[in-house]
């Protein structure tokens, strides 16, 4: 079966994933901290955030986990605040959220949809800050198909946005290409059975742990034009 349809992951795939998650979570854990240095480091290292490094650890809840589970890991900190108070903090900064896409995405996009793929994004963030940043890329126009873990349909590694994607396109899941940067992104794919699995070596997954889970593992999604026979994508 060809492949007809590919479903992204945003952040470490469209997205330069240190450059924008980086920005946003110092700016995030400095105005809930206030002040405070060493509650500051705490609440870094509660998802998984090297301060002194700026850099993202292995496991970082930032990478794989949802924004629902990033924020009660931050409110485990702080006695003082609710989820609901932290999430409000966390959403007011998606307002200044940076925008750094890992090449010219409206190109490499455009050509994808004329080869004849349906596009989609399954991201783990919340859907207002997905639809920002794909809005502000000037892509948005491209995907026929955007969630987020807020969107009903759970969070990666689970199924759900896979089997949603394919819902509203009406394609199979053996017809999908999903395309991420983290475990987690594939580990969804095997669990629906997706055509393909192709990992993205712009986030913080080294080559050595995608391989496993990926057929095939890429320096960025620039390179789907150029794997496109290989990799058994229709035209």
């Amino acid at each position: 079966m060809v492949i007809k349809g590919i479903l992204f992951d945003k952040d470490g795939t469209l997205f330069d994933f240190e450059r924008t998650w980086g920005t946003w979570l110092e700016r995030v854990i400095s105005e809930l901290a206030a002040g405070d240095p060493a509650l500051k480091h705490r609440l870094a290292h509660s998802c998984g955030y090297d301060l002194a490094k700026q850099r993202f650890v292995a496991g970082s809840l930032i990478v794989i986990a949802t924004s629902e589970e990033v924020n009660a890991a931050l409110a485990d900190c702080l006695p003082d605040f609710t989820i609901e108070r932290v999430d409000a903090v966390a959403r007011h900064h998606l307002a200044a959220l940076p925008c750094v896409p890992v090449c010219n995405l409206r190109q490499l996009l455009q050509d994808l949809r004329e080869m004849g793929y349906v596009l989609g994004v399954a991201t783990n963030d919340y859907l207002e800050g997905a639809n920002k940043q794909l809005t502000d890329a000037g892509i948005s126009d491209l995907f026929a198909f955007v969630c987020g873990s807020d969107s009903g349909f759970g969070g990666k590694p689970g199924v759900g946005m896979i089997q949603a994607f394919c819902a509203e396109t009406g394609l199979k899941c053996a017809e999908v290409a999903v395309v991420g940067d983290s475990i987690h992104d594939l580990e969804s794919g095997i669990a629906a059975q997706v055509g393909k699995r192709i990992g993205v070596l712009t986030g913080p997954a080294k080559q050595n742990e995608l391989a496993p889970f990926a057929d095939l593992v890429l320096e960025d999604i620039s390179l789907l034009i150029m794997t496109d026979v290989q990799l058994g994508f229709c035209r």
